[in-house]
């Protein structure tokens, strides 16, 4: 019998959702002009509270488009992972809501694809009704060393990352086995990650000796060095093929290029703050909602969370659609029909 062990191994750096910087809850009114409310709320400090804007809940730049302010009456949002009292808002009255609004709140978020979706507002006249379709799609993040894919199936992607059902019939302790499993697999994902980058900075300093027997360490130790569960830097690297090898040749190599190998190490390290960002985005289109993918909702308005994690397997499609009733079309229309019928009664 298998025996459930007494902690679940997560990844300091990564694996752990606890890495999230900013917790934002956004929501979107759009009116049926196709203009739009947007409001997001999150959870200051004591500083903030008392006027220190240095340090902003928010993940982007509240300018001056936007209206900052504290909420009368915190509450709680349940992020899933975690829960936040969200006691401060920022608000912006949009002209459209397909409009990108938001700037990096510090340096480390440029590029973030939380801050810059591709949205559209679609509005279509039906005589009786009129239709609303809102779309965004956060790009999937592509810019890793390794592949998610080496790892985990499009399949197991779905299920850890997003809100797949878990196969038909499973219980909690089937599901716990299985999550472990994608766990352990994902961790190594990381790490491999991590000795990618690291290989290859320093693989492009060495010379053709030395390229070599990176080749040939990489082969013979790669599974154990997957299995440590330690990030890989430039420096850590040149000591275990050092060690390897029993020279001093690649720490030689990394003394002389430290602030070069430093300096690319930490633009590659820069994918991991796209996992700084969660973000429940809240839609509410005029009329009644017809139709939505969102897994979840909010006094019937669809919501959904994105974080880097689910953007991991692919992008991230929010879709919805409502319609209101055009109801001088219905009196025109009743009218149009009591004069025909007038008119057939008179003649015939």
């Amino acid at each position: 019998m298998k025996r459930i062990p007494l902690t679940f191994p997560i990844l300091v750096a990564l694996a752990a959702s606890s890495c999230s910087t900013y917790y934002n809850y956004m929501t979107t009114d759009i009116r049926k002009d196709l203009s739009a409310v947007r409001t997001v709320y999150a959870q200051a400090d004591s500083a903030y509270l008392a006027g220190n804007t240095d340090n902003s809940p928010f993940f982007f730049r509240t300018d001056t488009l936007w209206t900052t302010g504290l909420v009368g009456e915190p509450f709680a949002k349940n992020f899933y992972d975690e829960t936040r009292e969200l006691n401060a808002f920022a608000s912006a009255n949009l002209g459209s809501a397909s409009g990108n609004t938001m700037i990096a709140a510090d340096e480390s978020l440029e590029g973030n694809p939380l801050l810059a979706p591709e949205e559209s507002v679609i509005k279509r006249f039906r005589w009786f009704y009129t239709t609303y379709t809102y779309k965004a799609v956060y790009r999937q993040i592509t810019d890793l060393p390794v592949p998610v894919s080496e790892y985990l199936d499009e399949k197991e992607q779905d299920i850890f990352f997003r809100n797949a059902a878990s196969p038909a019939g499973w219980n909690g302790v089937e599901m716990y086995y299985l999550l472990d499993d994608m766990n352990s697999r994902f961790a190594k994902w990381y790490v491999h990650c991590t000795f990618k980058a690291s290989y290859d900075i320093i693989y492009s300093l060495a010379s053709p000796d030395m390229c070599g027997r990176m080749e040939n360490f990489a082969e013979e130790n790669l599974e154990k060095i997957l299995s440590s569960d330690e990030d890989v830097t430039p420096e850590s690297l040149c000591s275990m093929l050092d060690r390897h090898f029993k020279t001093d040749t690649f720490t030689g190599l990394y003394t002389e290029n430290e602030n070069a190998a430093d300096s690319l190490y930490s633009e590659k390290e820069n994918a991991i703050n796209d996992f700084e960002v969660t973000l429940i985005s809240e839609i509410r289109l005029p009329g009644r909602l017809t139709r939505a993918n969102a897994p979840a909702y909010n006094d019937g308005n669809p919501q959904w969370k994105i974080d880097g994690y689910r953007l991991l397997c692919g992008s991230l499609t929010l879709e919805a659609s409502s319609r209101t009733a055009n109801i001088w079309a219905f009196a025109v229309t009743f009218l149009l029909l009591a004069g025909i019928l007038y008119l057939l009664r008179r003649r015939f």
